[in-house]
């Protein structure tokens, strides 16, 4: 393995010098291919002589010729340049298989999103590691800013300047429980909807926790007699007992013919919740990035 330290300390850029102006054997020449100035080749070449403790290239008539040392670092490098060459070749392929992390919340099901997902026939080299949002310790700009994430899908706006954020999609959360409900048909009073036991959905997220707490009368006052993390969890138990609970319109009618699940109505309007794409400015300089996030904004 590579002594990383001591590299650090060595400007590898002076061998990319060295080896151009030992294939042309002129400093004019190598300044010509490399588009600098034969002053800045021949600034990088002392610099060389320097490190090597050798002249490294010696006046021979009108040209210059290597030394031996010269000849022996060429020999080595020559081998390692083309393969380091090789290796940013592949690396810019189209057909290399391209990751991307993505932080959101559980249920993809956003109409965006699943716009994406009908690409992977096109793009078979495509992977995407989903992280559920609304249980991540981090907040969406450390994950950006760390570099845990390329994109991150939110209920919380940012106005950092360094990256880009924009509204992706909103839902609403509506008050539901199963068709065969003993008790609530599906036009509830507010007084009918909170004597009934509930289950309540765990998360870090401060907007939804922020609803969940004291925001809006759905929430105030109400019995929880099972809580969770896991949205599946929650649906499965609403479709299995008397309990409600409140999720998203759009987990609602994803799920609600194969769970039997039935939305009540109620005279109180639902919270609204918006979410946030947002990802590094910087990324967009990346080709497959870019296509990535045009894929998805593009309904």
């Amino acid at each position: 393995m590579a002594n990383l330290y001591d590299l650090k300390k060595f400007d590898l850029n002076l061998l990319v010098i060295f080896e151009c102006i030992y294939q042309h054997l002129s400093i004019s020449k190598a300044a010509e291919s490399l588009f600098i100035t034969p002053s800045a080749v021949s600034q990088s070449l002392q610099r060389l002589r320097t490190q090597l403790n050798d002249p490294l290239f010696i006046r021979a008539g009108k040209g210059i010729t290597p030394t031996t040392i010269a000849v022996n670092l060429h020999h080595h490098l020559d081998n390692n340049l083309n393969q380091i060459e090789k290796t940013l070749q592949l690396m810019s392929r189209t057909d290399l298989a391209r990751k991307f992390i993505v932080y959101a919340p559980q249920l993809i099901i956003l109409d965006p999103v699943k716009n994406l997902f009908n690409i992977f026939e096109q793009e078979p080299n495509l992977l995407i590691e989903h992280h559920d949002m609304l249980i991540a310790q981090q907040s969406a700009e450390d994950l950006l800013n760390y570099r845990k994430a390329d994109l991150v899908i939110t209920t919380t706006p940012s106005t950092n300047l360094s990256v880009v954020c924009q509204p992706l999609q909103s839902f609403r959360l509506i008050p539901i429980c199963r068709r065969a409900h003993p008790r609530l048909k599906e036009t509830v009073t507010l007084e009918q909807l909170l004597s009934e036991s509930t289950v309540s959905y765990v998360v870090d997220d401060p907007i939804l926790k922020s609803i969940q707490v004291d925001s809006h009368p759905y929430f105030q006052e109400r019995k929880v007699s099972f809580r969770s993390s896991s949205v599946f969890a929650l649906m499965n138990m609403i479709s299995n007992s008397d309990l409600v609970g409140f999720l998203p319109d759009l987990v609602y009618e994803y799920f609600k013919d194969f769970l039997q699940l039935k939305a009540l109505l109620t005279p109180v309007p639902s919270p609204t919740v918006t979410l946030y794409m947002i990802y590094n400015r910087t990324s967009l300089n990346n080709t497959s990035f870019a296509e990535f996030i045009s894929r998805i904004s593009v309904l």
